[in-house]
């Protein structure tokens, strides 16, 4: 008896559940079965085996980018806040929380502060309620966007032209907010861990770390608008009369009132053409006013014993004209401190 033999083997694949196309490929954690069949044929009488079925996991591909909306560069000036927007995108194969860190290189200029903000409801928009310091992005589906902003609080003593960076980093992590680790080897059976994301600023991230670093420079610029003078009264006393001179001087027709003040300009922009203007009261009857901020020769206006050391040549004397005295400063430069005194005579 002839005996022929037919043999062919059949390899089935199941997935086990159901995926979702996206850009980064099938779903991390779906389940692949194989299932094997052998069919022949003896002596005319076909026979069907199955072989075990064989199945894997795929992967979680870490993958991601961040983007910068605006420019590169960015105008800032001392003591203001500025906001600027990044774009975080999942370019992996499974929804993932980001956590956001904040760093600078400060070089030049201090950053006081700074937040990150989310849009929360995806309408490409930072709304007032959208306002609140974030430190991640929970679950971003693959193929998903994000906008984020990045509020800074430039230092109001940042000097003009200097320059620094200032960025994101985005950390992918798992369900506990922990960094994800690599897998170092394959596991059939397993979700492993692959890193796939790239690296745009590498002082602070590397290619396939997990973790993508973008930044904004900022550099500080003169801005007229910025200007912040701050007057403060240090002196308000009785400086003679004409009984008692400078002994315990009471406020008598004839006296000398003294006033002291400190103007400041707490900014790194000039103030320029800045009016000091003063009432005089109708009891009255002549002021004599120094802004030059160099009328003592052993220190600034602490107590009445620098009396006799002020220069009155450096004085501005003048009548009353009316119910005003005004002088005129022609510029006080960033973080100068001039002292305004003036004196008064009663009638």
């Amino acid at each position: 008896m002839k005996l022929s033999k037919i043999l062919s083997v059949a390899l089935l694949g199941a997935v086990a559940m159901t995926s979702t196309a996206m850009a980064g490929g099938t779903e991390a954690g779906t389940i692949i079965t194989n299932t094997p069949s052998l069919s022949y044929s003896m002596s005319g009488t076909t026979k069907a085996l199955e072989a075990p079925a064989t199945s894997f996991v795929v992967d979680k591909k870490i993958d991601f980018e961040l983007t910068r909306s605006e420019s590169t560069e960015h105008k800032v000036v001392a003591g203001e806040k500025k906001t600027v927007e990044f774009q975080l995108t999942n370019l992996g194969n499974s929804a993932e929380t980001f956590k956001l860190s904040k760093w600078y290189n400060e070089q030049n200029v201090q950053i006081i502060s700074k937040k990150f903000y989310v849009d929360s409801n995806d309408d490409g928009i930072l709304n007032e309620n959208e306002k609140v310091d974030q430190d991640r992005v929970e679950n971003l589906a693959a193929n998903a966007s994000k906008k984020i902003w990045m509020e800074l609080d430039i230092d109001s003593n940042a000097v003009i032209g200097k320059r620094s960076d200032s960025g994101l980093l985005a950390q992918a992590v798992d369900n506990s907010f922990n960094p994800y680790v690599a897998s170092a080897t394959n596991t059939m059976n397993a979700e492993d861990i692959v890193f796939a994301d790239g690296s745009v600023y590498t002082p602070i991230d590397v290619a396939r770390d997990g973790k993508m670093s973008i930044w904004y420079g900022f550099t500080v610029i003169e801005d007229a608008n910025n200007v912040q003078l701050n007057i403060k009264l240090t002196h308000d006393q009785v400086w003679s009369d004409p009984v008692n001179g400078t002994n315990n001087p009471k406020a008598i027709p004839g006296a000398v009132l003294r006033k002291i003040w400190t103007l400041t300009n707490s900014t790194q922009t000039i103030a320029k053409n800045v009016v000091f203007a003063i009432s005089a009261d109708s009891a009255s009857e002549e002021v004599k006013l120094d802004l030059e901020g160099t009328q003592l020769a052993n220190g600034p206006y602490e107590s009445p014993q620098y009396a006799n050391d002020i220069h009155y040549e450096n004085m501005v004397y003048g009548k009353i004209e009316g119910d005003t005295v005004t002088y005129t400063i022609p510029e006080i430069k960033p973080n100068e401190l001039r002292y305004i005194v003036f004196y008064t005579t009663i009638k």
